[in-house]
C-alpha cells in the first residue's frame, strides 16, 4: 500500500501526493463528511452522529498535517480535527471519471480487492469450481473459495454433503440466511402425480431464471441431490447469463439496449396471490455493467410496452433466448448423491435434461446480499482476494 509523501490544501480541497506517484484531490466537504472520530460517529457500523446538513457550505481546512500513514485536517469553522489513515484514504480516494474508464481501475489506483472478479464462460469451461463440505466446515480458505467462486463464476459445486435431508439446511446456515417464499423454506423436486410446477415433471427444462415474477427474485439457489435418477438423466445444465448479454450486445446492440430499459412482465398466480414484476430483462449498474439478468419465457405474461416498441421487444427477446439456448453456451454435470450445486440465480441460468425413474433434489435459497457479504469478510480474514484460480 502506498504511503503519503506530502499534502497541500486550499479552500476547495486537500491534495495528497503518494509514494507511488499518484495524486488524490479530496474535496473539503467529502473529507469533513467522512470524519470517523468518536464525536462524528463510526460510519462502518451505521452509527453516524454528524449530520450532513450541519457541515457549513463553505467548509475549508485551516491546517493540514501529512505523515506517511496519516493525514490530519484541522477545520477552519470550529477547529475540529479529523484524522484519516493512509490505508483508508487510498482505499476510498477518487479519481476523474475519465481516468477510471481509461484504466479500468477502482479509485484506489489499483484493482479494488473488495470488487469481485467476474469471469464469463461458455461450454469451453472444463473445470468446475469445486469445494468439499468437510473442509468448508473447518477451513476458512475453503469457505472463502465457495463464496468467491459464486462471485466470480456464478456457481460452485460442493461435494460430500451426504444424503440426509437436513444437510441442505446445515449448508444454508453456514453460508447465509434462508429465504422463505410461498414454497416454504425448502422444496423437494421430485416427480409428482399432480405436478405443482414444471420441475415436478420428468421432461427437460430449458435455461431460465427462477422466480423472475418477483421484484426481488431468489438469490443464491442450492440444489442438493438426495437421489440421482437411475437412468443417468436429470443432468444439471448451467448458462452464464452475463456471457449471453455480451454476445447479444455484439450481435445486436439495439436489442441489447432495448432489453436494458423496457419492462418485461412476469407473473405467477398462487392460491390467493398474484405476484408480478415488470423489470427489464437486463439490469445495469451506474457504470453500465450488467448486474442482473432475468430470462424465463415460461413466466412471462402479457408484455406492455409502447406500440412502436412491441415488435422490437419481441425480436430482442427471441434473439436473447436463441443465444441462451445455444449448446455452445451450456455446461453440464450429473450430480451424484450428496452433491450440492450453488448458483447465483441472477447471474446463471439453470436447466435440466429429462429423466426416467425416481429422482430427488432438494432446493432452498439464501439471501444474496448476506451471502456475498460473508464472502467479503472471509477474504479479509484470510487475506485472499481476487480470482479463485489464482
Amino acid at each position: 500500500m502506498a504511503t503519503i509523501t506530502s499534502a497541500s490544501f486550499d479552500t476547495v480541497a486537500v491534495r495528497v501526493h503518494w509514494s507511488d506517484g499518484h495524486h488524490s484531490t479530496l474535496h473539503s466537504m467529502w473529507l469533513r463528511d467522512n470524519c470517523d472520530c468518536t464525536a462524528c460517529g463510526p460510519h462502518a457500523t451505521g452509527s453516524r452522529l454528524q449530520r450532513l446538513l450541519d457541515i457549513p457550505d463553505d467548509i475549508a481546512p485551516a491546517a493540514v498535517t501529512a505523515e506517511a500513514d496519516t493525514l490530519t485536517v484541522t477545520w477552519g469553522n470550529d477547529g475540529h480535527q479529523s484524522v484519516y489513515t493512509a490505508h483508508w484514504l487510498r482505499a476510498n480516494a477518487y479519481y476523474t471519471a475519465h481516468w477510471l474508464r481509461a484504466n479500468a481501475y477502482s479509485p484506489t489506483g489499483m484493482r479494488d480487492v473488495h470488487k469481485p472478479v467476474k469471469t464469463v464462460w461458455d461450454s469451453t469451461l472444463t473445470q468446475w469450481p469445486t469445494v468439499e463440505w468437510d473442509k468448508v466446515l473447518t477451513d476458512n480458505t475453503e469457505r472463502r473459495k465457495l463464496h468467491a467462486a459464486v462471485a466470480e463464476f456464478g456457481f460452485v459445486l460442493l461435494r460430500g454433503l451426504g444424503t440426509d435431508q437436513d444437510g441442505i439446511e446445515k449448508l444454508a446456515d453456514e453460508i447465509g440466511y434462508l429465504r422463505e417464499t410461498h414454497y416454504g423454506k425448502f422444496f423437494d423436486l421430485i416427480t409428482r402425480a399432480e405436478p405443482q410446477i414444471l420441475a415436478d415433471l420428468a421432461g427437460p427444462i430449458l435455461p431460465h431464471t427462477d422466480e423472475a415474477y418477483r421484484r426481488v427474485p431468489t438469490g443464491i439457489n442450492i440444489f442438493h441431490c438426495i437421489k440421482p435418477s437411475p437412468c443417468g438423466g436429470g443432468v444439471s445444465q448451467l448458462v452464464d447469463a452475463y456471457n449471453v448479454t455480451c454476445i447479444l450486445r455484439e450481435r445486436d446492440p439495439e436489442a441489447y439496449e432495448l432489453l436494458t430499459r423496457v419492462p418485461v412482465q412476469h407473473q405467477r398466480r398462487i392460491e390467493d396471490q398474484v405476484i408480478t414484476s415488470d423489470l427489464p430483462a437486463i439490469l445495469l449498474d451506474h457504470e453500465g455493467e450488467v448486474i442482473e439478468v432475468r430470462l424465463n419465457e415460461r413466466t412471462m405474461t402479457a408484455i406492455r410496452v409502447a406500440e412502436d416498441l412491441m415488435e422490437k421487444t419481441y425480436a430482442a427477446l427471441r434473439t436473447a433466448f436463441r443465444i441462451a439456448y445455444e449448446p455452445a453456451q451450456r455446461i453440464e454435470y450429473t450430480m451424484a448423491a450428496g452433491d450440492a450445486l450453488l448458483f447465483d440465480n441472477l447471474r446463471v441460468l439453470h436447466a435440466r435434461t429429462g429423466y426416467n425413474g425416481d429422482r430427488h433434489v432438494r432446493q432452498c435459497q439464501v439471501m444474496r446480499d448476506e451471502f456475498f457479504a460473508k464472502g467479503v469478510a472471509l477474504s479479509e480474514k484470510t487475506g485472499l482476494f481476487g480470482s479463485v484460480q489464482a
